[in-house]
């Protein structure tokens, strides 16, 4: 994103805004720091890329269905 990075986002959206609203991270960096750091910061999932839609579907319908 040009102005502010995913985990910036997320952390906005948990600390600030206090939302509860799922969150999948998605990333061309999967260094393990940067996972760690996006689960640590309230992330749902975290898919590197390039992916699938197909595994991105069912990602979105699992934390739907929790």
């Amino acid at each position: 994103m040009p102005f502010h990075s995913g985990l910036e986002i997320t952390t906005f959206i948990r600390r600030e805004l206090m939302k509860s609203t799922p969150i999948i991270v998605l990333s061309a960096e999967g260094l393990e720091n940067t996972v760690l750091e996006a689960f640590d910061l309230g992330a749902n999932d975290f898919i590197t890329k390039p992916f699938s839609p197909a595994e991105l579907a069912v990602r979105v319908r699992r934390i739907l269905q929790a």
